[in-house]
């Protein structure tokens, strides 16, 4: 339908105004919010995601190390501190663990030394230092009664 010039539009297209200031600051103050929520979780994720790789990277240079005690580095009474690199750095702690109670009757049946292994790692900033503590217990062939 084409229009003629000099008539008028429909009603209906008449009395549509569009928009009120008041609405789009509304809707844009709604968009800011939402915008807001999203950045503050993703940095929430990146952060969370952050820690999680430099406790892996604990986990695993403790591993290296754990795997040493007994095979490498003798089981016996002994505190060790080192570096792994300039981020890393770790305490070794072997000690004799005593069996009690009940268990002591297992150490007059089995001729072992029990040796409790305590490895801490430690990174992080000197004004947010994190650590991550690795525990294990290692057989050592006991003398013979």
């Amino acid at each position: 339908m084409m229009r003629r010039a000099g008539t008028r539009l429909p009603a209906l297209l008449k009395n549509q105004q569009g928009f009120t200031m008041i609405e789009i600051l509304a809707a844009f103050s709604v968009f800011v919010l939402a915008f807001a929520m999203a950045l503050q979780i993703l940095s929430g994720s990146i952060s969370n995601t952050r820690r999680s790789a430099e406790y892996t990277q604990a986990a695993l240079w403790a591993q290296s190390i754990m795997d040493t005690v007994g095979m490498e580095r003798p089981v016996e009474d002994s505190v060790e501190q080192d570096r792994f690199n300039d981020d890393y750095s770790y305490t070794l702690n072997i000690a004799p663990f005593e069996l009690t109670g009940d268990d002591a009757l297992l150490r007059e049946a089995v001729p072992i030394d029990l040796y409790w292994v305590e490895l801490v790692v430690h990174w992080g900033s000197q004004d947010r230092p994190r650590e991550a503590r690795f525990v294990t217990l290692r057989a050592q062939q006991g003398e013979q009664l």
